[in-house]
């Protein structure tokens, strides 16, 4: 028993720890709302859907094979660089490199459905039939976003804050 007791020792958390769980919580659960909810007729859905393209058949756009081709060759040629070029690094400062390529590609990616979508007149299919800025927008929001905010929660290196009284 006295072992069970050592096992559960309670850890307090700060504020700002609670105010990143339970916005992470909130954000997970209009993950599943927007899901579940509705018959997926919800305003969300109809959002991601109409970055698609539902015309007909998406006409090829020879820019969005050069742009993806392009950003595919950069986040390719990120990660090589990061992990098998120049001088050893720390697993964490190679994850980080990598994280922030990832969000530079993504962003880079998104901006061009958009200038496709939103800007171009009249307006063209980003890359074919696919509703990828919808997606990752949603993605991005609803499901990365309460994940990073989990994680930023842990480990804090707060000492000295006020915690929540147990």
């Amino acid at each position: 028993m006295a072992n069970a007791v050592r096992l559960m020792k309670m850890v307090p958390l700060s504020r700002k720890q609670c105010l990143l769980l339970i916005s992470a919580g909130s954000f997970s659960h209009f993950f599943l709302d927007h899901l579940f909810e509705e018959n997926g007729k919800s305003s969300m859905y109809t959002w991601i859907l109409s970055t698609g393209w539902w015309i007909n058949r998406a006409p090829v756009n020879p820019d969005a094979v050069v742009v993806v081709g392009f950003l595919c060759t950069c986040l390719i040629g990120g990660f090589i660089y990061i992990n098998r070029v120049g001088l050893p690094k720390s697993t964490r400062k190679q994850s980080y490199q990598s994280m922030k390529l990832i969000m530079i590609i993504a962003s880079l990616y998104s901006f061009w459905c958009a200038s496709q979508i939103y800007w171009a007149n009249p307006r063209r299919p980003a890359v074919g039939e696919e509703a990828d800025l919808g997606v990752l927008v949603f993605l991005a929001t609803y499901f990365l976003l309460p994940h990073g905010l989990c994680i930023l929660s842990m480990n804090s290196k707060d000492l000295h804050t006020d915690h929540i009284p147990l």
